[in-house]
């Protein structure tokens, strides 16, 4: 099945999903089947929190093989060399997945009893997907061309000299890190971006998830954080603050990223709002 083309829609629509820990693949089939008239691209973390998980390459895979959502995988250069992550993208391509998120990645657990690789950086990444496309033999038309997703981090004053370098390398598009205060993203040169973006939001569940948010460096103001601290449906209100902030930034933005952190009925609910 053709999937969409990013470059076409009007609005882009993207969850992240978050596999489970268990043995089957269900969860994440089920989250394809929940949420696959709502969405348009699926993202899914590699090895979340610095701690062992599945290939998201594979649960992408399964999550978007029988609908028309575009999967673009979390691809790290923290656990990696040049070869794996050469690898890890014809592995992908090979499955008909040419859409990849590029991102630096969580700290490793202490739990994990491992240690950080990065033999490259996020740009030398970037780079070496998008060449990645020549150790492909073409078939007879099979045009299809990589796009790279990177994170743009609202929090940073520089950060259009990094967004720069990004597209320099081969990026294409770009999710903002978790924002409740849209004036993080009404920037100028954002507004006149010759780029594609989405806004970045956590959809909280629970009074704890406030504080959890806050030791990520999420900037929360005083209102948002009283809306959490006195309301007795969580979930409501913060549907209400993601979709408020969202449609804030219009003119700003082209789609919504929501980070449910597996759950999934919340984000169903925030995008049939939109």
């Amino acid at each position: 099945m053709a999937k969409k083309d990013i470059g076409n829609l009007k609005i882009i629509r993207s969850v992240e999903l978050v596999p489970s820990r268990t043995s089957s693949l269900s969860d994440i089939i089920d989250a394809g089947n929940l949420l696959a008239d709502l969405s348009d691209m699926f993202t899914a973390p590699e090895n979340p929190r610095g701690l062992p998980g599945i290939d998201p390459v594979i649960a992408l895979y399964e999550a978007t093989r029988n609908n028309n959502i575009i999967p673009m995988p979390h691809i790290t250069p923290r656990d990696k060399n040049a070869l794996f992550i050469r690898s890890q993208a014809i592995t992908a391509m090979k499955f008909g997945i040419n859409h990849f998120f590029v991102i630096g990645g969580d700290p490793i657990s202490p739990d994990a009893n491992s240690k950080e690789v990065r033999e490259i950086d996020v740009m030398e990444t970037i780079t070496e997907i998008n060449q990645s496309r020549k150790l492909i033999k073409s078939r007879d038309g099979d045009q299809s061309e990589i796009v790279i997703g990177s994170a743009i981090n609202p929090y940073r004053s520089n950060e259009e000299e990094i967004a720069l370098k990004k597209m320099e390398h081969g990026s294409r598009l770009f999710i903002s890190q978790i924002i409740f205060d849209p004036q993080l993203l009404e920037k100028e040169w954002i507004k006149k971006r010759n780029f594609k973006i989405m806004a970045g939001f956590m959809a909280i569940r629970k009074k704890s998830q406030v504080d959890f948010a806050e030791k990520l460096h999420i900037n929360m103001s005083a209102e948002v954080r009283e809306k959490f601290q006195y309301s007795d449906d969580i979930e409501s209100t913060s549907r209400r603050v993601i979709l408020e902030t969202f449609d804030s930034l219009k003119g700003y933005v082209d789609g919504i990223h929501i980070m449910p952190l597996g759950h999934n009925n919340l984000a169903k609910d925030i995008l049939e709002c939109i």
